[in-house]
């Protein structure tokens, strides 16, 4: 691997460490403070204009229901979360355990296939839960909430 491209993986690998620690001071001012996430401070505007759901609906929830165990239902909410962490967790244990074992053991390396694979799953998602409530009148995202 080129040096760039290692830069670029210790680049990726601070970022993630610094977005877990943006998420942990976010979990911590949201249940210090009580804050709810549902109702409508959180509600998604193009889907309270269009009735049609955007590319993010159902990401609250499906990182709701993934933290209480309820694995298919945060993957029928929004399957991009499940492979969101699953990349990033993949990554940042590989890179530590890189750094732990001073290169002997190789970190994740980033492709751009992992996000062209993202964004598949992104229009996938948004089709299918347009086409289900659009045609069959089915809500995904509260069908995910109260089955699984």
């Amino acid at each position: 691997m080129t040096e760039k491209g290692r830069g670029t993986e210790r680049t990726l690998y601070k970022l993630g460490l610094a977005a877990i620690l943006v998420v942990a001071a976010a979990v911590f001012f949201i249940r210090y403070f009580h804050i709810s996430l549902t109702g409508p401070l959180f509600a998604c505007p193009i889907r309270a204009l269009t009735g049609l759901f955007c590319p993010g609906c159902g990401g609250t929830r499906a990182l709701a229901l993934l933290f209480k165990g309820r694995i298919l239902g945060s993957l029928l909410c929004h399957p991009l979360v499940i492979y969101g962490l699953a990349v990033f967790f993949v990554f940042m244990g590989s890179h530590t355990l890189e750094i732990i074992s001073r290169g002997r053991i190789r970190g994740l390396t980033y492709r751009h296939i992992y996000i062209k694979i993202a964004v598949g799953i992104l229009i996938v998602n948004v089709l299918a839960k347009n086409i289900a409530w659009l045609f069959f009148h089915v809500d995904l995202i509260r069908l995910a909430e109260g089955t699984f």
